[in-house]
């Protein structure tokens, strides 16, 4: 029993952690990487004056070994017309306008192409549409698109694209206004030469992306360092919430174990108390009988720890490996800005592993001190008699 506890801890921990790094890679690594270096105000105000230089902070950024990718991106805001007479529809989009090489980087967008392909290059004039924007211009891959807004320097900002792809990041409400351009070509459409409105990174560990961008915070003029639990604060409230119900379910599992533990120590005890009382009045002393009841205890928690762990890894490495996918029965669940994959699946941590195997065999210890607390007062010749 404390060896199956110990693995349905193990699995449920994983699989957890497996639902909070679903939610947090669906928006970190689909779309807004795990930090943001802007201009000082932009997050606020998405003015778009509010730039950055193109060709300075990057690879001051890259020299960072804690950094995996970096990618410059440029934000405009247009109307989008596609088709010819009676039936052509306009719908207002985001141009989100990037470098293919560098967005690959930082995130996975261009796996989420699910018709045509990505852009190739940065200065093309491709366009890659979410799928319910698409969908509301009817237009399909091959079709030209007009987008008409306004630069910068107040002139009016057209361009002619090509439709390339049609993606689906799993956001739906993103979706549905998404438009991926070449960041050059917008940088031209918009009167913004050699500019970013953002720099997005990836960073090899994303929970300490808080402390990274503390540790970035002054070092760059007139910019600002945001992680992700600043422009996703519903996921990393939801991330506090997780690691209190972690300690919740922690507790009503160890509380279990310590019932099924002084259950079972009581019984070795009272089972065997003759045997005890016998070896007590030949001579061996009860501190030693003690020792013997906490070995006792500290061999069968340890053993139903190891146990237990193997069986909680080995299911959480399979469902790490294997996830159950229930994308036929539900859709994907779309919250703070990211989206829940309907799917079970463990993420494994040594934290996860280790931490019920140590718990499982210190509580057993703790457990067994009270049969050997008895076992110190235990008066031979008073047990036998009554036996």
């Amino acid at each position: 029993a404390m060896g199956g506890s110990t693995a349905i801890l193990i699995l449920l921990l994983g699989i957890y952690d497996g639902m909070m790094w679903d939610m947090i890679n669906s928006a970190t690594d689909m779309y807004h990487g795990h930090a943001k270096v802007t201009a000082e105000g932009y997050v606020d105000r998405r003015e778009m004056d509010l730039t950055l230089p193109q060709n300075e902070l990057p690879q001051q950024l890259r020299e960072d070994a804690r950094v995996r990718g970096v990618a410059g991106r440029l934000r405009g805001f247009a109307l989008l017309s596609a088709g010819e007479g009676d039936g052509a529809q306009t719908q207002p989009a985001e141009l989100f306008g990037v470098s293919p090489t560098e967005e690959a980087t930082v995130t996975r967008l261009h796996d989420r192409v699910v018709k045509g392909a990505f852009l190739s290059a940065v200065d093309g004039k491709g366009i890659v549409l979410g799928k319910p924007l698409a969908k509301r211009l009817a237009a399909d891959v091959g079709d030209e698109v007009v987008a008409m807004g306004q630069g910068a320097d107040g002139s009016i900002a057209a361009e002619l694209f090509r439709v390339t792809g049609i993606i689906d990041t799993g956001d739906s409400a993103r979706d549905g206004s998404l438009a991926i351009v070449g960041r050059a070509t917008l940088q031209t459409m918009v009167s913004l030469p050699d500019q970013v409105h953002e720099w997005a990174v990836s960073i090899r560990q994303p929970l300490l992306a808080r402390e990274w961008a503390q540790e970035q915070a002054g070092r760059f003029d007139g910019a600002e360092v945001l992680p992700w639990h600043q422009f996703l604060p519903a996921i990393a409230q939801a991330l506090e919430v997780w690691e209190a119900v972690d300690w919740i379910y922690g507790f009503i599992f160890y509380f279990a174990v310590v019932l099924i533990a002084i259950n079972t120590m009581y019984m070795a005890f009272y089972e065997r108390i003759r045997e005890f009382a016998v070896m007590g009045a030949i001579g061996l002393k009860q501190g030693r009988l003690s020792r013997l009841i906490l070995l006792e205890g500290f061999l069968m928690s340890f053993l139903a720890g190891i146990v237990g762990g193997a069986v909680g890894l080995g299911m959480s490495w399979y469902l790490s490996r294997f996830p159950i996918d229930f994308s036929h029965a539900m859709s994907a669940i779309e919250w703070g800005g990211t989206a829940l994959q309907p799917r079970l699946q463990a993420y494994l941590t040594a934290d996860n592993v280790v931490k019920p195997i140590f718990m499982i065999t210190a509580l057993g210890v703790i457990v067994s001190l009270f049969p050997a607390r008895r076992l110190r007062k235990l008066r031979p010749v008073e047990a036998l008699r009554e036996i």
